[in-house]
């Protein structure tokens, strides 16, 4: 797996390279987006509820909480993708949620998206997808990561257009991603990740359209986030197995600029030193008093 984590192929079933990873990547660009019809029945509103309450409003102030107040007020459609549980080391985790544009480089080596990002700041980015979406993205809050619960607020706003829909679909989201962090018996750490997405298109075909192509956005979402949580998962464990190769796969990464593909090389270095060490510890638990 030298080089090419996921080698399995788990990432080449992605289908047009959304991701949830760090800014959520081009998740608002809507024929990838978690999407869902307006809730109807007490479960979805439920879920619905509990992630608007669950956003950080505190540290919002006043664009910023005005543009997400808007937005899930006023949603058009909101999605709580399936929760998946992953064996992956938190840290490294953590890194990937700051540094989407790794990711996306990293699928562009292996040949499995056509997604383009381009950062244009801290927590900033610009998306485009061969599919005919296009985005901008910005994270408005982050706080933990590693053992501490990691949350993720993104502000998204995008357009798409391609054959046979007559016109551009545009529209706006807000997505909260949690991750909590658990260390098992067997000494492997496991990630329960989660996220839910608020979206508001423009009226007023926009919703026609958005609820006449609903089972195909809610198909390629969940697959997409399934497939990207695998991939992030062999990630972490080729990163564990063989930094080395993961070192020789930063320096094809031409997307990203030298810093980063040293960040990157490091990151998967330390990701591997961990597990060694909780390797050791769990060893030497497990060792009885008098051994010598």
């Amino acid at each position: 797996m030298a080089g090419r984590p996921g080698g399995s192929g788990c990432a080449r079933r992605l289908r047009f390279g959304a991701s949830p990873i760090g800014a959520a990547l081009v998740i608002c660009l809507f024929v990838t987006s978690p999407l869902n019809a307006a809730d109807k029945g007490g479960g979805d509103r439920a879920a619905k509820e509990a992630a608007r309450r669950a956003i950080p409003w505190r540290v919002l102030r006043g664009e910023d909480r005005q543009a997400v107040d808007r937005i899930v007020g006023d949603a058009t459609l909101y999605r709580q993708l399936p929760t998946r549980v992953i064996d992956c080391d938190p840290e490294l985790f953590a890194y990937l949620v700051d540094h989407p544009e790794v990711v996306v480089d990293v699928w562009r080596v292996m040949g499995v998206s056509r997604l383009e990002l381009e950062a244009k700041g801290p927590g900033t980015y610009r998306a485009t997808d061969a599919a005919g979406a296009v985005g901008d993205v910005r994270v408005l809050h982050r706080e933990g990561g590693g053992a501490d619960p990691l949350r993720l607020l993104v502000l998204a706003d995008g357009a798409y257009q391609t054959p046979p829909m007559p016109a551009t679909i545009r529209g706006s989201s807000v997505l909260l991603m949690r991750a909590d962090a658990t260390q098992e018996a067997n000494g492997r750490t496991y990630m329960t990740v989660r996220l839910d997405s608020f979206v508001r298109f423009d009226r007023p075909a926009t919703e026609l359209v958005a609820r006449t192509l609903k089972p195909l956005i809610v198909r390629t979402a969940d697959h997409n986030f399934i497939e990207t949580m695998r991939f992030v998962s062999l990630f972490s464990r080729t990163a564990e197995t063989n930094p080395d190769g993961m070192q020789r796969l930063a320096s094809r990464l031409d997307g990203v600029d030298a810093t980063t593909r040293r960040e990157f090389a490091l990151a998967c270095h330390q990701t591997a030193t961990r597990s060694e060490r909780r390797q050791r510890a769990r060893v030497a638990v497990r060792q009885p008093a008098n051994w010598r």
